[in-house]
């Protein structure tokens, strides 16, 4: 039986973009409550997108950043998503892999290079690839796109995924969040999926409200994000799914593990707090 949240609902309404194409918008509540946690929010930004006014709200307790009037699917046709908008897509796969490769190699982490990996939203499939090459036991799923990849390894049904991977011991999540408008029906799927004590492995870039402004490249109206975190947002939203922050790999990169069965050991306890201290003081480490 799925579980059921009782959430803040968004409302919905056609917006005509042009004569030829009508898209759903999804609008985000005006100056009301928070996507992620429920609080107070205030309009933080405004811009322009194919002549419509887009607003950014900022929660009053949270920070979080919920978009309105912009579309959450990506638009992968002819992948010039890809080759136009998130033009740096495969040096991004690349640490990823380098980072997952490292994790599996530390003492304390149930990670291992026969580990069954999950790339949920994977794109183009290419970091599904490169897991596999690296002797990883890898699937990819991808709702928006259809892949040259075998249909063994990438998935665009969920029902099908479940039934192809059964238990995955690490889901990861590479730009995805900030796509989505209800994480919470995301983050049941993947819990159901995990291991009791498996890994999710999430990318997205924090917004840090004294340091960015309007002109942050996050808020781009074309790229879809319609729900910017920031460290307090995605750590709340989180640990509300039974996910615990394992090991901070970088100020956008987090290693969650799911704790249903056991406690944190030593070694996980002890990555997470050197791994959040180095980034608070600004150590870059090459992986």
């Amino acid at each position: 039986m799925e579980r059921v949240r009782q959430r803040p609902q968004l409302g919905g309404r056609m917006l005509r973009t042009d004569d030829s194409r009508i898209e759903m918008i999804q609008a985000a509540p005006r100056g009301t409550t928070c996507t992620v946690c429920g609080g107070n929010t205030v309009n933080q930004f405004s811009k322009e997108h194919l002549g419509a006014r887009v607003d950014y709200y900022r929660c009053l307790a949270c920070d979080h950043l919920t978009a309105s009037d912009i579309s959450d699917v990506p638009s992968y046709d002819r992948l010039t998503y890809f080759a136009e908008i998130d033009t740096g897509w495969q040096d991004r796969n690349q640490r990823v892999l380098e980072y997952i490769v490292l994790l599996s190699r530390l003492p304390g982490i149930n990670l291992h290079r026969k580990s069954v990996i999950l790339d949920y939203g994977c794109g183009t499939g290419m970091l599904v690839r490169s897991l596999n090459v690296a002797g990883f036991d890898a699937y990819g799923f991808e709702p928006y796109q259809k892949s040259n990849e075998s249909p063994e390894r990438i998935v665009r049904d969920w029902n099908h995924a479940r039934k192809v991977i059964e238990r995955a011991n690490l889901v990861t999540c590479i730009e995805v969040l900030e796509h989505l408008r209800n994480p919470d029906e995301v983050l049941d799927r993947v819990s159901e999926l995990l291991n009791a004590d498996g890994y999710l492995f999430i990318s997205t870039e924090p917004y840090i409200r004294r340091k960015h402004e309007s002109d942050w490249y996050y808020l781009n109206p074309s790229v879809g994000h319609v729900s910017i975190y920031t460290e307090r947002s995605l750590l709340f939203l989180m640990s509300r799914h039974g996910f615990s922050p394992i090991f901070r790999v970088s100020g956008s990169t987090w290693l969650f593990r799911l704790l249903t069965r056991r406690r944190k050991n030593w070694f996980e306890s002890s990555y997470y707090l050197a791994s959040q201290l180095r980034v608070k003081l600004g150590v870059r480490v090459r992986y």
